[in-house]
């Protein structure tokens, strides 16, 4: 148990021993819930009994109790075949449930004296890398484009990146052990006539303490050039001439280490032992993770928690999993949100139904610990992506118009329901199309671009930032007030009025107007955004270059 630090064992053996003391309680439960079922023709007595013994096959699964699990999991079978055709109990039926009954009871009874299961298996769990102590990202270059080569390092070392240059990987180890989160930039035809320099990458890889990204540029872009590139350890490739941009902007994904913004899981289960079991191997992963058990709070969780993922069980009191799928997927906010069941059910025909009812995948119980932890986060990695592109502009990388307003919309139903503050923020760059005249579009691009990185630099991971249009952008601010939202983007104005942009031999700086209003004082996205745009105008009418508000109705 090497790899959990004691606290979290300490906690899952207080899990698992709280589950086995427990024991006698559930099968008294299950036993007095299985008299009743027998003497009354109610459904919503037989489906209470089957949840009870879902609910132990489960926790049995998780715990390493299979001999519970097995015998749960028949009797189970029963009460599901008589709950869904609704007749009444036959005396064949009946004489089979008292039968497993007393069978599970007695299988119950030997294992309340047995240690519990596979806690053990934890130490596999990986856990959330810790950053570099002084929070600097490094980049190796071992490119042989001059040209590239001296962009890459100018603008990197501006947004604070520590940059080396080497011909060899060698001269490039300590700087990689000293920071967990690295990228190197290299030629793939160095890979190509060095096969120890291929070992070399995979072995700096493999060292779970360090997070060592290989981007690989070439000449080439076929595909054996990118087959080698992928087979070298490469998370990206970029055919030459590469866009600056582009690689910038991948080696600030790959070694952001997630944006500062860990996975969030919602748990929608009943059985509390459970629920605190994969909650603590997904909080020891770096997740956090939000809890349901009653299925009536669970759009007011959804709205407040807004998860990357949502692991579901298939049965609890008041809705099924795949019926409280289906209602998820009727929301149109939440239409894009993996939906994972996590159940003991082991029929396939069910697990499919399930599927087709809103899943996207389905968790079989007893799971490894790190196959949780791997399925989770992997699912949530590739939806991450995938709304990326789906949701972000594609120069800036910030949310585009469409999606920002969806967000500002959600926000401020947020701030209605929980009577907090919100802030919307218009920002408008001053004279812009001169930029463009007197620079040409490629240098406007990367105003607009250094402006989106001053943005993201400068405000809160929780702030919304998106790409209104053109040199436009919003930002959502919540829990702020209109004066705190003027005081943080007036510093960002005049961080933006001190950026010196380049164009070849020239230099130049350019500066920002502002408009912020916000809730209450003004109730809806609508008005909000408008009286926004109504400070902003302002601004521009009366000198620009100057973070104005509207907070009058």
């Amino acid at each position: 148990m090497s790899g959990l630090s004691e606290n979290v064992q300490a906690r899952l053996k207080a899990l698992a021993e709280t589950f086995a003391s427990d024991l006698p309680t559930r099968m008294k439960e299950i036993a007095d819930e299985a008299g009743a079922q027998l003497d009354a023709s109610d459904a919503l007595v037989r489906l209470s009994f089957r949840n009870a013994v879902h609910k132990l096959a489960g926790s049995a699964a998780t715990f390493g109790y299979h001999s519970i699990t097995v015998v749960a999991k028949r009797l189970e079978h029963i009460l599901e075949e008589t709950t869904e055709c609704g007749r009444p109990i036959t005396d064949e039926v009946a004489r089979s449930i008292r039968m497993l009954v007393s069978e599970l009871s007695e299988v119950v009874r030997r294992a309340h004296s047995e240690s519990f299961g596979d806690v053990e298996e934890l130490a596999e769990v990986p856990e959330e890398g810790a950053p570099a102590p002084d929070g600097t990202r490094s980049v190796v270059l071992m490119i042989s484009s001059d040209e590239l080569r001296e962009s890459l390092q100018s603008q990197l070392e501006f947004y604070g990146f520590r940059i080396r240059i080497v011909s060899r990987l060698d001269d490039a180890e300590d700087l990689l052990c000293q920071h967990c989160r690295a990228a190197v930039v290299m030629d793939v035809e160095r890979v190509a006539k060095d096969p120890l320099l291929v070992e070399q990458i995979h072995r700096i890889q493999e060292d779970v303490s360090r997070s060592v990204h290989v981007l690989y540029v070439s000449d080439a872009d076929d595909f054996d050039t990118r087959l080698l590139a992928v087979r070298s350890g490469g998370s990206a490739f970029f055919a030459m001439p590469a866009d600056v941009h582009r690689v910038i902007d991948t080696i600030d994904s790959l070694t952001s280490g997630g944006g500062g913004q860990p996975f969030h899981v919602l748990i929608i289960d009943d059985d509390n032992e459970q629920v605190s079991y994969h909650a603590l191997i997904l909080q020891r992963a770096g997740m956090i993770t939000s809890v349901v058990a009653d299925p009536h709070h669970l759009f007011a969780v959804l709205i407040e928690a807004k998860p990357d993922l949502i692991l579901m069980d298939m049965y609890m009191p008041g809705a099924t999993g795949p019926e409280l799928a289906t209602m998820i997927r009727q929301q149109e906010a939440f239409v894009g949100v993996p939906i994972v069941f996590l159940s003991v059910e082991t029929d396939q025909d069910k697990q499919f139904r399930a599927l087709s009812q809103g899943g996207d995948g389905f968790l079989t119980k007893p799971i490894k610990p790190e196959h949780l932890v791997t399925s989770v986060s992997n699912r949530i990695d590739r939806n991450r992506s995938m709304r990326f592109y789906m949701e972000r502009d594609s120069l800036t990388g910030l949310l585009n118009h469409t999606h920002l307003m969806q967000r500002l919309y959600t926000e401020v139903q947020r701030a209605a329901r929980v009577s907090r503050s919100l802030c919307f923020a218009m920002i408008d760059i001053d004279h812009f199309k001169n930029v463009n005249d007197t620079y040409g579009h490629l240098t406007g691009d990367r105003v607009i671009k250094n402006l989106s990185r001053l943005l993201n630099d400068r405000l809160r991971k929780t702030d919304v930032i998106g790409r209104y249009g053109g040199e436009e952008f919003g930002v959502v601010m919540f829990d702020v007030t209109v004066d705190v939202a003027v005081a943080v983007l007036d510093k960002v104005r005049i961080a933006f009025e001190q950026t010196t942009h380049v164009a070849g031999e020239r230099s130049f700086s350019v500066t920002f107007s502002c408009g912020v209003a916000g809730y209450p004082d003004f109730d809806g996205p609508g008005p909000i955004s408008e009286a926004a745009d109504r400070a902003l105008y302002q601004v521009k009418r009366t000198g620009r270059n100057r973070v104005g508000s509207d907070t009058s109705r």
